[in-house]
């Protein structure tokens, strides 16, 4: 019999992700929170609820952890959370002992294949799909890391990868800052990119995306690793950051300087409120806006650096 501890918070939609990354750094195995966007066939909900104001949000943990440590850096970080989301209803919710041989697979029955964009459909490893015409299956588990093509800003950045790819020439030299599970990176391999540099601050995600990457036949032109933005060589004709607005613009001279001339930037993770702001930081450095897509709470944006 297995054991295992939950760790149960309260929290906007829109901290989800950054919540998860607090979660993963302290060693989950695995989050849940309570939303319903699909219909009874796992397809997408149409039309899709508005989300709920308030989530519950649990996080699993091995069974050593300890969890009054876990208690006090989450209160610890709550400030964090104020400063880029604002004031809000964050707060500890539970916790719990764990012991059950299945709860770490139940999560399963609620992660299937679904169609993200035009082309890309996303699928766990667990399931057969076979790609109808035109299609590029994804086969991606998220292990440790964040990113199952399911959250807002990772459909809206595959969609605009897709967009991207149709272009004249398309990108050959693609650089995704901040992986977590390569989804993202593995896309544009799966669409043709010659080189995939793949990178992330955290080396479980960078282990778990060179994992999907094999998963996926891509091995041979993705690349992950932890190697900070300002210490990569080159330049790449696609950047892709599916990060937060603050992140972003502290990030925007680096992300600038590794496109190419003429290149393409995909952000995402930004908050509707503050793409304006993104846009205006990124103008600043060279930057102009091509297109944008909202998705909820959520902006993504394409843009194109100056030749």
């Amino acid at each position: 019999m297995t054991r295992w501890k939950s760790f149960s918070v309260r929290t906007r939609r829109e901290a989800v992700d950054a919540i998860t990354q607090f979660f993963v750094a302290h060693g989950s195995l695995g989050t849940a929170y309570d939303e319903q966007l699909l219909g009874a066939a796992g397809d997408p909900a149409d039309p899709i609820p508005p989300p709920p104001e308030v989530t519950r949000m649990t996080a699993y943990f091995p069974h050593d952890t300890d969890l009054h440590a876990l208690k006090q850096a989450f209160l610890d970080f709550l400030p964090v959370l104020s400063e880029s989301f604002g004031p809000g209803p964050e707060a500890f919710s539970d916790a719990a002992e764990i012991t059950d041989s299945g709860w770490a697979e139940k999560w399963k029955e609620h992660f299937h294949a679904r169609k993200v964009g035009r082309k890309i459909v996303v699928k766990p490893s667990w399931e057969t799909v076979e790609a109808g015409e035109g299609e590029v299956v994804l086969t991606v588990d998220p292990g440790q890391a964040f990113g199952t093509g399911t959250h807002e800003t990772t459909r809206m950045c595959l969609r605009m990868i897709e967009d991207v790819f149709d272009l004249s020439p398309p990108p050959r030299e693609v650089l995704d800052v901040g992986t977590g599970t390569g989804i993202l990176g593995i896309a544009a391999a799966r669409l043709c990119a010659s080189r995939v540099l793949a990178v992330d601050t955290d080396p479980v995600a960078v282990g778990v995306a060179a994992k999907n990457a094999g998963e996926n036949g891509v091995a041979d032109v993705f690349r992950a690793e932890t190697t900070p933005l300002s210490a990569i060589p080159g330049t790449f004709d696609l950047v892709i950051g599916n990060l937060i607005a603050e992140i972003l613009i502290d990030m925007a001279p680096d992300l600038l300087r590794r496109t190419a001339p003429g290149g393409h930037l995909i952000l995402s993770g930004i908050l509707t409120e503050k793409s304006g702001w993104v846009v205006e930081e990124f103008a600043k450095n060279g930057a102009s806006r091509v297109s944008e897509a909202v998705d909820g709470q959520w902006t993504a944006l394409l843009l194109r650096r100056g030749r």
